[in-house]
């Protein structure tokens, strides 16, 4: 199946920002296959990025879409990998093709990978265009770039003390509020060097017609339907009837947990952890990261009290 980089998106976040909901609002267009995991293998550590850089070898990379992208089982017990999308036949099939392709031309090699392995799930629900929602996306954006100039890039955004909440929860992430707003921090500091970043001693950006932010706070927001009529008409599409319903049924504030960072603190603990999240805001803001100004605008109307 062909498809036209224009219809590809790429959703990426610094992890538990709204990734999985956006990608799942947009599955539901006419126009949009939603992948329904993490493909990964293209923009995670020891992926396409590395690969493409020299910092690890092909077999390397080989190895990892054979074995860990193709099937691991997360902490919770929860399978994950490719073998959800394909069978394994098929996967050594295209892997197969990429080795003998690689050392001609990588770029090209990688951008027929990526739609080899994932353009089947587009193909199965008969839509042209395709949607995936790997954390690493925005922070790789310039290799999704270099493979795909007309993809476009939606970063999902979300109140970073809702995100720190939702992290202290999973094994991976830092067991207390007010550390996992540092890490969040990290993670859009290193996601702003994937927007402006540098290659070769060459500055680079993503050009602003292929790249969006999208803020869940403001997607579930007292203004949500100018939010989501933007974002439809970033992507160049129409809205639908199917669409909107599951806009209106599922993209709500209780199910984008907002103010879920509340929720067990007590009155000195919340003030502490504002306290950090204030500070942490207005250094992004000096620093000039792009997620700066919609993370202090969800503050400013927090502060003007009017909620979601």
């Amino acid at each position: 199946m062909s498809i036209d980089p224009a219809d590809l998106i790429f959703i990426g976040g610094t992890g538990r920002s709204g990734t999985h909901a956006t990608a799942r609002l947009l599955g539901h267009h006419s126009r949009f296959a939603d992948v329904p995991i993490e493909a990964r293998f293209h923009c995670n550590k020891r992926g396409m990025p590395d690969l493409l850089e020299g910092r690890i070898t092909l077999r390397t990379y080989l190895e990892k879409v054979r074995s860990f992208w193709w099937h691991r089982v997360r902490v919770d017990g929860q399978p994950r990998g490719l073998y959800n999308l394909l069978r394994r036949g098929e996967l050594d099939a295209a892997l197969d093709r990429f080795e003998a392709a690689y050392g001609d031309d990588p770029l090209q090699a990688c951008r027929d990978l990526y739609l080899e392995l994932l353009a089947g799930v587009a193909e199965r629900r008969g839509k042209p265009g395709l949607v995936e929602m790997s954390s690493h996306n925005v922070r790789e954006a310039q290799t999704i770039m270099r493979l795909f100039p007309e993809a476009r890039i939606v970063h999902a955004l979300r109140d970073g003390r809702d995100s720190a909440s939702s992290v202290t929860g999973k094994t991976w992430g830092p067991r207390k509020t007010g550390a996992a707003i540092g890490w969040w921090a990290d993670r859009l500091r290193a996601i702003e060097r994937g927007i402006h970043g540098s290659e070769d001693g060459a500055r680079f950006e993503v050009p602003a017609d292929r790249f969006r932010v999208v803020m869940l706070d403001e997607l579930v927001g007292p203004d949500r339907e100018s939010v989501y009529a933007e974002l439809l008409d970033f992507l160049g599409v129409e809205d639908e009837p199917v669409v909107h319903e599951f806009f209106e049924r599922e993209m709500t504030p209780a199910n984008a947990h907002v103010g879920r960072w509340r929720q067990g603190l007590h009155a000195p603990s919340r003030l502490l952890v504002q306290k950090r999240y204030e500070r942490t805001v207005a250094a992004l803001e000096r620093e000039g990261n792009h997620a700066a100004p919609s993370l202090r605008a969800v503050l400013d109307r927090e502060a003007a009290g009017v909620h979601a």
